[in-house]
């Protein structure tokens, strides 16, 4: 199966450089999410970390998790959960750039990588996580109200995946003690 992460054309970053997007790599079975069309979390892992291995690599990850999902699993059953999940993948796919690369890490966790995003241009992604929830919370089909919970981290050159997401996983933490439904951006302490 080749280019499951889309080519819809959205916002165009000046910061990306010619890199190989994400979405150009083929992709085999394995490594795509079946219930989703994203890639899944072990390929996605192992892409952010080729290109963070790259010279001079910048991006942002986001790690974004479907909140009260077990809640919604248990009211309204699996079936309805798996179309949240699918509407999710749809909208994120809808919302980001073709070469940005979109998989699902968790049952209701999904992570994006957006290729040369600097931390001094991430702030959009509070005004698209914001538009995303939106959306979410007013959906025409007959869904239950989801919303988004998000952490964003800005990875180098000499990091490594896990290093990356750790930072977004902790400005993640943040946002569902806040009551969720947002988003927050690692900025590092000089």
């Amino acid at each position: 199966m080749k280019n499951i992460l889309w080519r819809h054309g959205r916002s165009q970053d000046k910061q990306y450089k010619g890199r190989e997007c994400f979405v150009s790599q083929s992709y085999r079975d394995r490594e795509c999410d079946r219930l989703t069309g994203t890639v899944n979390g072990k390929f996605f892992k192992k892409m952010v970390d080729a290109i963070l291995g790259e010279e001079d690599a910048q991006g942002c990850l986001l790690i974004l998790d479907v909140d009260r999902m077990q809640e919604i699993n248990d009211r309204f059953g699996h079936d309805t959960g798996d179309r949240v999940l699918k509407t999710v993948a749809v909208m994120l796919r809808e919302s980001f750039r073709s070469c940005d690369g979109i998989g699902r890490l968790e049952e209701d966790e999904f992570a994006l990588w957006i290729a040369g995003l600097s931390a001094e241009n991430v702030g959009g992604i509070r005004r698209r996580i914001a538009y995303l929830n939106d959306r979410l919370m007013h959906m025409e089909e007959d869904l239950p109200v989801v919303t988004l919970s998000a952490g964003v981290a800005v990875g180098e050159t000499g990091e490594d995946f896990m290093g990356v997401y750790r930072r977004a996983k902790e400005v993640l933490s943040r946002v569902k003690e806040r009551g969720r439904c947002g988003c927050e951006i690692y900025e590092k302490h000089r």
